[in-house]
């Protein structure tokens, strides 16, 4: 393998895992963190966040993980390279993972005086490493998470579980007595990933028809005007929808995917959610910012649709799968 094999039981520090900043590439690091509590049960093994994320973890305590705030990326408390590596370097970590491929990142385990730091060797940070793996392309990203702590330890495991999120029970009123469908299809910040209104507005048309069914608009703040213009367009055709876009917290918006029957997303946090909560959904996959085969949640509860577009604009490949077609997958997966 190139480099010299970590014994866990004869590392006596706390264990540091540094976090991708995207809401989906985070969750798909929660199989490797398990494999890492397996290796160091009666060590901390902290994960450093980026803010904005803290309150996704909130959802995985079952991890055993220790939380620190990437207080880089904090506007309240900021620190500099040098002030967070001083504030890892008091806390004694013998070993720190890198799921990002970031130089930054290597040369801040690096201050904070980790000698162990597994990750793969790009960005030009292979000398900031003592265990540098070649990073395969194709590999999905939960296994490309799962091969550093695995490869790094002489591959002590075969196989690794999905990852999970546990869900508290939603704010929402809702009833039994319907199926209760959320729908995220993204606002122009989400660039080739968005889901134009006009398709939009005929998805939550037909799905409306359906007897007993109540439906739900998700989004962030910066989609909240979109989803608020996207709801009174339906309403213009007698459609009930409640609008959650811009009203919740990560938190909330994982309880919220929690509670549903389903939910019908583009290739973003919010489908990654519902696979970690074991919410069946159904997936919408234009032109992403990685390909497909690559992050697509390893769920049984998932119907991927993806384009067959023939159009060299990008933007463009995403209107190739029509709103009948995700009309059928949805009452496909959950059976209305």
């Amino acid at each position: 393998m190139g480099n010299k094999v970590i014994v866990s039981n004869k590392l006596d520090g706390a264990v540091l895992a540094i976090l991708p900043k995207f809401i989906g590439d985070a969750i798909n690091t929660l199989p490797a963190l398990a494999l890492l509590k397996q290796l160091y049960p009666t060590q901390r093994v902290c994960i450093l966040i980026r803010p904005h994320l803290i309150a996704l973890f909130s959802r995985a305590k079952h991890y055993g993980l220790e939380v620190i705030s990437d207080d880089r990326y904090c506007h309240n408390k900021h620190r500099g390279l040098y002030g967070m590596a001083s504030q890892l370097k008091q806390q004694n970590f013998t070993l720190a993972v890198l799921f990002r491929g970031s130089l930054t990142d290597a040369l801040l385990a690096r201050l904070a005086g980790i000698k162990n730091v597994i990750g793969y060797a790009q960005n030009a940070r292979r000398p900031l490493l003592s265990h540098a793996f070649k990073l395969n392309q194709c590999h999905h990203y939960i296994y490309r998470y799962c091969k550093l702590v695995n490869d790094a330890h002489g591959r002590p495991f075969t196989r690794f579980n999905a990852p999970q999120l546990i869900a508290k029970t939603s704010k929402l009123t809702l009833s039994s007595k319907q199926k209760n469908v959320a729908l995220y299809l993204g606002g122009k910040v989400k660039g080739t990933r968005y889901y134009p209104q006009n398709l939009a507005v005929q998805v939550i048309t037909l799905i409306a028809e359906l007897n007993n069914i109540a439906i739900f608009l998700l989004g962030d703040q910066s989609e909240q005007v979109e989803m608020d213009e996207l709801a009174a367009m339906t309403q213009h055709q007698d459609v009930a929808i409640h609008n959650l876009a811009g009203k919740m917290s990560l938190a909330e918006l994982v309880d919220n995917i929690g509670a549903m029957d389903a939910v019908v997303s583009i290739d973003s946090g919010p489908m990654h959610i519902a696979a970690a909560c074991q919410v069946p959904c159904v997936a919408i996959v234009g032109h992403g910012t990685s390909p497909w085969s690559l992050v697509a949640p390893k769920t049984s509860k998932l119907i991927a649709l993806t384009h067959q577009s023939m159009s060299l604009d990008e933007v463009e490949m995403i209107q190739d799968i029509a709103p009948d077609k995700i009309y059928n997958a949805l009452t496909e997966l959950i059976a209305l």
